[in-house]
Parts: structure tokens; sequence; C-alpha cells
């Protein structure tokens, strides 16, 4: 171990500990809407109003967790790795649901980086997403989110 590396073992921060649904949904959604290096307002928003009104978030402090675990998002060493630790915490019948928000909170700009498509393709793979259904949920949030500026 060289000097640095004893320097500065104490001040590595740990990866985190994922242990529920909620917590492993809103940090893939958060992985999602930082994957092109920021957090618009307008994902801000359709985060915190997409999950409110989700029964799984009701008598949760919202505003908390959801900076709790954008937070988190700095200790993985990738936003894939986020990805990966949480899916297999998604319930399967909560997986097309949790899909679906990620590829609206990606495209609330009407666009997509080539950021925003790498991580929108691994969580298809992560969560199982058919083809047909990823295909459909891009298909709608691209119409639903058509004129939105930048």
């Amino acid at each position: 171990m060289g000097f640095f590396d004893k320097l500065f073992a104490n001040s590595v921060a740990q990866k985190p500990v994922i242990d529920n649904e909620q917590e492993a949904f809103i940090t893939i959604i958060a992985a999602a809407a930082t994957s092109d290096g920021v957090l618009e307002p307008e994902e801000w928003d359709t985060i915190v109003d997409t999950l409110f009104e989700k029964r799984m978030f009701a008598n949760i402090d919202l505003k908390g967790l959801v900076r709790e675990c954008i937070n988190n998002l700095k200790n993985f060493e990738s936003l894939a790795e986020a990805v990966n630790d949480c899916a297999p915490l998604i319930k399967p019948e909560n997986r097309n649901m949790v899909f679906s928000v990620a590829v609206d909170i990606v495209l609330i700009d009407g666009s997509i980086s080539p950021q925003e498509q790498q991580i929108i393709e691994h969580l298809k793979e992560q969560l199982a997403i058919s083809d047909d259904f990823a295909t459909k949920a891009v298909e709608v949030m691209l119409a639903r989110n058509y004129g939105n500026a930048k």
C-alpha cells in the first residue's frame, strides 16, 4: 500500500447499500436523470411528481430520499453499477413501470444524449424489458415530450 493509499484509506466513500425497492427505484431514476451529467430542474420536478403519485412512496420523505439516492450515486463506480445493484430489488410487476419512468425522465427535453441512451439500454437489459415494450415506451415518451425545449 502506497503513501496516498494509506493516507486516504479512511476517506474513501463506501459503496451504498440499497436494501429496499423504494431506494432501488429512486436510485435507478436518479441514474437515468443524471446520466448526461446534469440534473435539469424539469427532470427533478418530474421525478418528485411521478414518485409522489406512487402508492409505494406513501408516508415517505420523498424529497429527502431522492436527495439521498442522488448523493449515493457518487459512491458507485458507475451509473451502470448502481443499476446493477438496484435492478434485482425491483419486483417483476414494477419493472415496466420503472423503465417507463426512466425513459420519461431522459426524454423530458425531447431528445436523448448518448449517455442517456447507454443507461436506458443497460436498464432495459438489467430489468429484462422486452424489445416490444421498450419500443412502445420510447415512442410514447417521445410523443409526450415532443416540443419540449432544453
